[in-house]
């Protein structure tokens, strides 16, 4: 069962979670655009820990081989989301990740456009 609809008050700070969320359809919709980047490879040995209590290895490694990575390199080839994000953090190391940052347009502030807080997505 879901939760009850409710409404952010208008000066919320909204973070929206998820993969393909700077595709084009979306891309408009996050005014700050956080792309969290990990080399593919590592998502596989981070998949083998974070389902090896639902799955199999070999059903975990095949669901990632044959469906995640081929649809992320879709993605990055197609909608080129590192070139969308004001931010991209590397996270190959989690307990040391390096981060880029870009502006947008010029006299907009990526953080927010011009308002405190703002929202992102991962």
């Amino acid at each position: 069962m879901s939760p009850p609809l409710t409404i952010a008050p208008a000066d919320a700070v909204l973070l929206v979670d998820g993969v393909f969320l700077l595709r084009p359809e979306l891309i408009d919709r996050w005014e700050l655009r956080v792309l969290v980047s990990t080399e593919l490879e590592r998502t596989v040995s981070r998949a083998l820990i974070r389902e090896r209590d639902t799955s199999s290895r070999a059903a975990i490694e095949r669901r990632w081989r044959e469906r995640y990575i081929p649809s992320q390199r879709l993605y990055f080839a197609t909608a080129r989301p590192a070139g969308h994000a004001d931010i991209v953090v590397h996270n190959d190391d989690p307990r040391n990740p390096s981060f880029q940052t870009r502006g947008r347009e010029a006299g907009v502030s990526p953080a927010g456009r011009g308002r405190p807080g703002g929202s992102g997505t991962r």
